[in-house]
């Protein structure tokens, strides 16, 4: 239904009201549908051997990827605000990146300038820099950030692209993230918990990360871009955290039977 409204130019969206009655009777009567599936949340223990694992392919296709990965996590972004950033939206210093945003899901209409300082385990300055020397080798120095790698690891033409991506030109789909996600995260021998292992786990993982480190909600939305006063990083990451450590029976003694009441 959102995405009807928002495609009817003005004067012609439809009236919700129906749809919104017949989806709050759906719920009331189908409790079980209200549980909504998280995706498993890609935490450094997770997200670090996806990145090696991809680098020692020692293809491109790594290279690109685990660039990838390792600003999905520290920048916690989107699918679509990867694959949507434009080399010149970067400014790679020895210590950071600058990411500059046009726009995102919670801030419509407003850029931002994103600060990324580097690490040791994540090394985003040096995966980025390897990354655009790669593009460079190729005369790439401007336009889409992530590009769609032909088999012998060249980047595909513009012409090649409009034959076969009329709607992402030079741009990946969010869609192919998520397939690398699951692609490496299996190459590199992990097992998730059940829940569904995508992109959406490499910010996942990093909020979690934060939450178990002690960040407040206040420092998880920013960090996340959430919407100040947003109920997600407190409900979904902060919460369940602070639940796991704590055990409302530690307060009780543990029970050992003394040689008197023991069975022979």
């Amino acid at each position: 239904m959102s995405l009807i409204r928002t495609a009817m130019p003005v004067g012609k969206k439809p009236d919700s009201s129906e749809y919104l009655q017949l989806l709050a009777l759906y719920r009331k009567e189908n409790k079980r549908a209200l549980k909504v599936k998280q995706a498993f949340p890609l935490t450094l223990p997770y997200v670090i051997p996806m990145i090696q694992k991809a680098e020692a392919s020692g293809r491109a296709i790594g290279i690109r990827d685990a660039a990838i990965f390792a600003l999905g996590y520290r920048m916690l972004s989107r699918s679509v605000e990867d694959v949507d950033l434009l080399i010149e939206d970067l400014t790679i210093l020895d210590d950071r990146v600058l990411v500059w945003l046009a726009e995102d899901k919670t801030h419509k209409g407003e850029h931002q300038t994103l600060v990324l300082r580097n690490r040791p385990d994540i090394q985003l300055v040096p995966r980025m820099r390897r990354w655009l020397q790669y593009l460079a080798s190729f005369g790439i120095t401007t336009g889409p950030l992530f590009r769609h790698l032909l088999k012998n690891g060249e980047p595909a033409s513009a012409e090649t692209r409009e034959k076969t991506a009329t709607e992402r030109g030079e741009h990946l789909r969010p869609q192919t993230i998520n397939t690398r996600v699951k692609y490496w995260f299996a190459k590199a021998g992990l097992v998730g918990d059940g829940r569904p292992v995508s992109s959406h786990g490499l910010r996942a993982g990093a909020a979690t990360d934060l939450a178990e480190a002690g960040a407040t909600d206040e420092e998880l939305e920013e960090a996340g871009r959430w919407v100040k006063g947003s109920r997600i990083p407190r409900e979904v990451y902060v919460r369940p955290v602070k639940n796991a450590r704590r055990d409302v029976f530690e307060k009780v003694a543990v029970y050992e039977p003394s040689p008197a009441t023991a069975p022979p």
